[in-house]
């Protein structure tokens, strides 16, 4: 048994490292009859017996000029969701040196990935194992245990700044490589997350570690901002040089922040959202050394919209602190430096101080000289093509849901056979109004929100057929349709009643539905159902708890989607992989929302209690501080808003997007 689990273990790793060697490897290590090496776990293994507790350097491997090690989950499930999982690599080699990391996960499925660096691992007896948040992925007692890189959020590849590098192997008593993954969901097949770890033999002239800042006796009661403080001294001979960060909190973390102070005068050291894809970031300007006696300073600002406390703990529904700081010093006086976890509580000067809230004043005024096309009827939505040539209009022509009941108690249309024979599609010129084609006649009944995504193609959904359409740039025939014809319902093949549809840049499609189901819908390009995010919820301030899901926007850069709650006056913010990242309540109902990315701000339309419709400006719509409303209100018309579209450029026409008459 110990010689099956040992070749299995070895024969994983080698072929890793080797592909090109796989038959004479299984030809030599089928004729092994004894062995005592120990290399990867395989994902049958059940156990090995025999891994050294000290490498033989005499037999150690040399790493060739660039190397790249696969760090995989071997194909795990797991018995739960929001569990952590480890699985351990061994490092053949007397020196080697981490240049750089490629990811290979999603954050549809994996919360976050962290590699430690091993004298030894917790557990030699599975290939895998689960773990709380920390503790049970290395050998404690006596034993070398650093964190190595740090990934969630779709984040993407990390290369080492020249002459810097991560040193591993059996000279820096790093002989395991762990990979952690926190999985957000239950896994029922077969999942091989993880990350390419590219090495190389020359040594640097720099050694790298990473100094963590982490609290973990943080309570954030609900509808409270807090800070989460912690401060220690540099108390070490060799000079510390930072250059590189990362932040990482869960749900209600707004800012993450790091200073040195030295004889009362502060730094900022680095500074960052959490909700932004959480790779490590350069440093940026110059160079600031931490030397004996300086203070370190860490900050997590915390902002809880719940009515419930949220503690610091492991699970996606609990709460973290953390700021990692890469750092380098000279390779013959390197050393690894542990962090800092003393909570303590400091102000920070205002010179020093982070300003992330910028809320910029925005005029809306009526072009009188831009006149609505005839013929458009009552508006389901209006949307922009990519480069702001045409404005593209989706109007109900004679159905007009305002003058009777269009639905049974089932959410079933009443008048199925009322398709609508005009083109509802319009394509108009932004800057005349002029009719330029229109397409659609006799596909729809109730037309409700339309998108225009990067290639061109338009995407609708009618709330009747419980359909959503997708007509390619020179097409009259949708080309994909979701959902089933007049039957509303709440599985991966029926909607009931979709709102708004929006689409990324890897050209996911994401629908909200909408009226009956809260909740916002994934599929891939070609309409396969990816994962549906959300629950419904009437309580205001609960980030994925939703009512009537109205509208969506997305946001390319941050790859973050605004979600519209109308009936609980409310945007949501969550990222592509479906985490809700924080919620903002606007005065009376959410009816629609476009954000604007040369303000980085959301424009929301909303419909107060007291039938006052205005527009309001969300800036820095991931972020937010406690008694200071993150959005600014505007103007009412006398009209009933239902959809906003980003402003004109400067010193522009009226060009695809103002608010016009359309509004």
């Amino acid at each position: 048994t110990t010689l099956l689990y040992t070749i299995k273990f070895e024969l994983r790793y080698t072929m890793s490292r080797l592909r090109s060697f796989t038959c004479l490897l299984l030809i030599t290590l089928a004729t092994l009859e004894e062995s005592s090496s120990a290399g990867r776990l395989s994902e049958d293994a059940t156990g090995i017996d025999n891994v050294p507790e000290e490498t033989n350097k005499d037999d150690d491997v040399t790493v060739k000029e660039e190397e790249v090690i696969e760090l995989r989950m071997p194909n795990i499930t797991t018995e739960d969701h929001d569990q952590y999982l480890v699985t351990p690599i061994r490092v053949d080699y007397q020196d080697a040196y981490i240049v750089g990391y490629n990811p290979k996960a999603s954050a549809e499925a994996v919360h976050h990935i962290l590699i430690y660096g091993c004298s030894a691992p917790h557990r030699v007896d599975e290939p895998y194992w689960v773990v709380g948040d920390m503790g049970g992925i290395c050998d404690w007692q006596g034993n070398i245990s650093t964190i190595l890189w740090a990934w969630a959020l779709d984040a993407p590849d990390f290369t080492m700044p020249e002459n810097v590098a991560f040193h591993i192997g059996s000279n820096a008593n790093i002989n395991f490589l762990l990979l952690q993954v926190h999985y957000k969901y239950k896994i029922d097949s077969g999942e091989s997350s993880g990350v390419d770890v590219v090495i190389r033999k020359q040594a640097p002239l720099h050694l790298a570690g990473i100094y963590l800042f982490a609290t973990g006796n943080t309570k954030i009661p609900g509808h409270m901002a807090v800070n989460a403080d912690t401060t220690c001294s540099y108390n070490e001979e060799e000079d510390m040089t930072p250059f590189a960060f990362r932040t990482h909190t869960h749900k209600l973390g707004a800012v993450v922040s790091a200073w040195r102070e030295r004889e009362g005068d502060w730094t900022l050291l680095g500074s960052g959202d959490p909700r932004k894809p959480q790779m490590f970031y350069l440093m940026e300007g110059a160079t600031h050394v931490i030397k004996t006696g300086d203070l370190l300073h860490a900050r997590c600002l915390f902002i809880n919209h719940k009515d419930t406390e949220v503690d610091i703990g492991a699970t996606g529904q609990d709460e973290m602190c953390n700021f990692y700081m890469m750092y380098y010093q000279t390779a013959d006086k390197f050393k690894l430096e542990e962090g800092c976890f003393r909570e303590q509580e400091f102000m920070v000067p205002d010179y020093a101080k982070v300003d992330f809230i910028e809320v910029e004043e925005l005029t809306y005024e009526m072009d009188t000289s831009w006149t609505t096309p005839p013929g458009i009827t009552q508006m389901g939505g209006m949307a922009c093509n990519a480069n702001h040539t045409q404005l593209v209009v989706f109007h109900r022509a004679d159905n007009d849901w305002s003058k009777e009941q269009w639905f049974d108690d089932n959410d079933e249309v009443l008048f199925p056979e009322r398709y609508i024979h005009e083109n509802t599609i319009l394509f108009l010129d932004p800057e005349t109004g002029k009719k330029l084609r229109s397409l659609g006649g006799g596909h729809f009944i109730m037309p409700h929100g339309v998108f225009v995504d990067h290639h061109g193609n338009v995407w609708v959904t009618d709330v009747a057929l419980h359909q959503v359409m997708k007509f390619e740039v020179a097409g009259t025939e949708p080309s994909l349709v979701l959902g089933t014809k007049l039957q509303p319902g709440s599985d991966h093949a029926h909607f009931c009643k979709p709102t708004s549809v929006v689409v990324d840049v890897e050209d996911n499609v994401y629908v909200s539905d909408g009226y009956c189901n809260s909740r916002v819908v994934k599929f891939s390009k070609f309409g396969t159902f990816v994962a549906e995010f959300g629950e419904h919820s009437v309580e205001k301030g609960v980030a994925g708890g939703m009512g009537l899901v109205h509208d969506l926007s997305i946001n390319h850069v941050d790859r973050v989607i605004y979600v519209a709650d109308r009936e609980n006056g409310q945007v949501h913010v969550m990222s592509y992989g479906g985490d809700f990242l924080s919620v903002y309540s606007v005065p009376g109902a959410a009816y629609a929302l476009e954000y604007i990315p040369e303000m980085k701000s959301v424009a929301v339309v909303n419909v107060t209690e007291e039938g006052k419709h205005s527009a309001l400006m969300i800036t820095n719509p991931a972020q937010g501080e406690e008694g200071n409303q993150p959005y600014t209100s505007r103007q009412d018309n006398g009209h009933l808003p239902h959809q906003l579209l980003p402003p004109p450029r400067p010193g522009a026409h009226p060009t695809c997007g103002e608010p016009s008459p359309l509004s």
